[in-house]
């Protein structure tokens, strides 16, 4: 299959496409983004139909190693292929390009893309039987109306109009799936709806992500001074800050097209410092006399702060041991859903389904303002909670350890 990008002549719905060849995301043409979706899947050799040299010349400069060509119109040379058209003017993230290309290899016929209101999404796929047998006009797709048939794809992309050029409609429907997409009550309907207004703002500036997620590692690293301090309240105030502008770096990652191993890693490495820095903060508080009189019930909470950063550490090893053995990804998030792709649902034991139903203690959304609650009672409450969270954390890990180990080898 050869992907042909129209930056020429009338789309589906009788549009001129030239008007659209300046439409850009994040200083990305929309094409552009979609050549690059393309590429992250395997397919790598595409034809842009375009007339202006300059459009693949930015191209080239930009991804050197791209294998795009420019002609002026479908010559006979790509009839002979299936070809998947694709207007300058359609807006894609990584997930609907994959989801196409589900659809082009399941089924296997020559289609016009639809969506839910039966309006057409411009992108035609063809094959090179029906090309010739039907005798199509390939070079104006508006004439394929009623001669190729008409599919409704689930989340498909979106057809920029005439009317919205020069808009942020393209961004905005980008940026709506990034929260479409987001997991977790409190990340769904709080941490995304402050995050998503300040990442649009960093698109607009041109920030990089790991700039991003350097500044605001620094904030969360930050928390563990103020809870060393005996300012509780606005430690958890600063981690929460903290954790709502820890979606800001992924969030700009997806749109301006940086997403990288290093930039998971880097994210993963000062999130786990900040959680350190926590621990160890309410530990030397709890320890400094200056703060807390010596008795029986300090004396037991300072142990249990000390064991707490002992737990932390042996949790962090155990699964950053099994993401480098198996996931080879920075994210923590691929570590449930790796668990779980090993261990069929119909093979859990109870135990194991037991632990999952509370693996939201583990995640950031949850206890990142949880601890704003628990400063409020004070930092023996805050202790054992942490003393619960990583302790279940631990009993996790064994329950998943035991399944995965009986279906692959987790040893070096």
């Amino acid at each position: 299959m050869i992907t042909i990008i129209l930056c020429k002549g009338k789309g589906v719905d009788s549009e001129e496409l030239n008007l659209f060849n300046k439409e850009k995301v994040a200083d990305i043409h929309l094409f552009e983004r979609f050549l690059i979706g393309l590429s992250n899947q395997g397919f790598n050799e595409s034809v842009i139909i375009s007339d202006e040299d300059c459009l693949l010349n930015e191209l080239h400069y930009r991804y050197p190693s791209s294998r795009v060509q420019r002609k002026s119109k479908i010559d006979d040379l790509l009839i002979n292929r299936d070809i998947l058209i694709v207007q300058n003017n359609v807006v894609a993230n990584k997930k609907q390009i994959s989801n196409l290309l589900e659809v082009v290899n399941d089924y296997n016929q020559s289609f016009i893309g639809k969506n839910d209101k039966e309006e057409k999404f411009g992108i035609v796929f063809l094959k090179s039987s029906d090309i010739k047998s039907n005798n199509l006009e390939i070079n104006n797709i508006s004439s394929l109306n009623g001669k190729v048939k008409e599919i409704i794809l689930d989340d498909p992309p979106k057809k920029i109009s005439v009317d919205e050029i020069n808009s942020n409609a393209a961004r905005d429907f980008l940026f709506n799936h990034i929260s479409k997409n987001v997991s977790g009550w409190v990340s769904k309907n709080i941490n995304s709806k402050i995050s998503i207004p300040i990442s649009k703002i960093l698109v607009k500036m041109n920030f990089h992500p790991n700039w991003i997620t350097f500044f605001v590692g620094c904030i969360g690293i930050s928390c563990g001074f103020f809870y060393a301090s005996n300012s509780p309240i606005v430690a958890a105030i600063i981690l929460q800050i903290s954790t709502i502008l820890d979606r800001c770096d992924g969030e700009v990652a997806r749109i301006r097209l940086k997403e990288s191993k290093f930039g998971q890693w880097f994210d993963t490495a000062l999130d786990q410092i900040s959680y350190f820095s926590m621990f160890v903060g309410i530990s030397i508080c709890l320890n400094n006399p200056k703060f807390f009189t010596i008795n029986p019930e300090i004396n037991i909470l300072r142990q249990i702060s000390i064991l707490n950063v002992l737990l932390y550490i042996i949790f962090l090893t155990i699964i950053l041991f099994f993401m480098l053995r198996r996931t080879k990804n920075g994210s923590l998030a691929y570590y449930p859903l790796e668990i779980d792709r090993i261990v069929p649902l119909e093979n859990r034991s109870l135990f194991y389904k037991i632990m999952t139903k509370f693996r939201f203690l583990a995640k950031r959304e949850f206890f990142s303002p949880a601890m704003i609650i628990v400063s409020l009672i004070g930092y023996e409450f805050a202790t054992l909670m942490a003393f619960v969270i990583l302790f279940f954390g631990i009993i996790h890990l064994a329950a998943d350890f035991l399944e995965a180990r009986k279906r692959i080898d987790i040893t070096y």
